[in-house]
This record gives structure tokens, sequence and C-alpha cells, in this order.
């Protein structure tokens, strides 16, 4: 193979992966524009952008289409605001409402689907299981933002945004968080999963060891006030 070749596949190369940025961008404005308002919580435009960058750090790595990956990263989440005055799930929501910015941006109809199809399956606790490599990917992307140090903060934030408190915090922690390790698809996934729930488990345990010595602290004072 030629210099020439070499150098005319790279930059062939450098054209694709400018213009899936590019498409990504666009959708990106969009996705800002539709969370703008979800500033509390969990479910942010910066969990967003976690979801895409560990989405496409795993589809690199095992070659998954990043186009249709990227795109259902980013657009997973939009119809969380609608979801708590519809009670759809956010993952049909979110799904139909990313068809008409996807076809704006070029996507052709096989590609929107494709995407659709990923966000509608990304939803782990609903017990659909993903139907492509793609949706595997955004299924485990999500999760692992649901571990470690960033888990415990947006589960923190969730928690304060509800008033549920260290108890609701500690409850979602054991009925959701602390199973996720055990729920990827990939391989990639599962590694980085075992280091987050490490995170995860060692801050839940501090926190209920001394939230309970407080509680156990304070009965007793009571228990000799009124003896």
């Amino acid at each position: 193979m030629s210099y020439w070749t070499v150098f005319d596949n790279q930059m062939r190369v450098k054209k694709e992966v400018y213009r899936l940025n590019a498409t990504h961008r666009m959708i990106e404005e969009f996705v800002r524009e539709r969370l703008a308002k979800s500033d509390l919580g969990a479910h942010t435009l910066d969990h967003t952008r976690r979801v895409y960058t560990l989405s496409i750090e795993i589809g690199r790595e095992i070659g998954a289409d990043l186009k249709i990956l990227g795109a259902a990263a980013l657009l997973h989440d939009i119809g969380r605001p609608e979801e708590a005055t519809t009670s759809i799930s956010h993952a049909i929501l979110s799904g139909n409402m990313s068809r008409d910015i996807l076809k704006k941006v070029g996507l052709d109809d096989a590609e929107i689907d494709k995407v659709v199809d990923a966000i509608r399956t990304h939803r782990f606790s609903e017990g659909i299981e993903p139907n492509s490599l793609e949706g595997e990917i955004l299924s485990d992307a999500d999760k692992l933002d649901a571990m470690g140090a960033i888990g415990v903060f947006r589960a923190i934030a969730q928690a304060a945004s509800t008033g549920v408190g260290i108890e609701g915090f500690l409850k979602h922690a054991d009925e959701k968080l602390l199973k996720l390790r055990d729920l990827m698809y990939t391989d990639q996934a599962r590694i980085e999963a075992e280091n987050r729930h490490q995170t995860l488990e060692v801050f839940v345990k501090q926190l209920r060891d001394e939230s309970s010595r407080k509680i156990s602290d304070l009965d007793r004072v009571q228990d000799k006030t009124h003896g």
C-alpha cells in the first residue's frame, strides 16, 4: 500500500469523524434546549454528556455504530420532563420525540429506527432487553453513570430534590444502585462497574453506619430522660 493510499484513507476517516461529531453537536444543541429547565436532580444535561462520553468510549473499543450510538446517548433522556406529567415512560417519549431532530440532521428512516430502538430499550428497570449492540452499550453507560462517586452525587441530588432524605437514598441504593454491577452487557462496562460498585458500596455502608448510630444515640438519651 502506497503512502498516498494510506494518507487518503486517513483523511477519509478524519472527514467521517468530523461529520459524525458535527451531527452529534447539532443534536446536543436540541437536547440542551429540551433539558434547559432540568437543572436539579439526577437527570441533567451533565448526565447526558457523561452517558454520551461513556457510550462512545465503549463503542469505539468494540466496533459499534457510533453515529447511531452517539445520537441515542444524547437523546435518551429528553422525555424526562414530560414523564412526570404524562406517566408515560421517558424511554418511549424520548424515542418518539427524537424522530424530527434525527431527520433534520440527516439520518435516514432505517437509522432513525435504530436510534429510537436503542433509546426505547435502555431503561433496565422496565425489563426490556436491548435489540442491538448500540442498545446494550447505551444501557450500560446509563447504568454506569448511576454508580461510583458520580452515582452517589446524582442519587443525593435526586433525594434532595424530592425530599426523601437519607432513608430514601439508602432505599434507592439497596433496590437499584447496588444491583447495577451485575446487569452490564459488555465486558468493558463490567470492568468499570466493578470499580464504581466498590466506591458506591463503601459510601452506602458508611452512611448507613453513621446515620443509624445517631438514631441509636438519640433513643438512648430519650430512654434515660423518661426513665
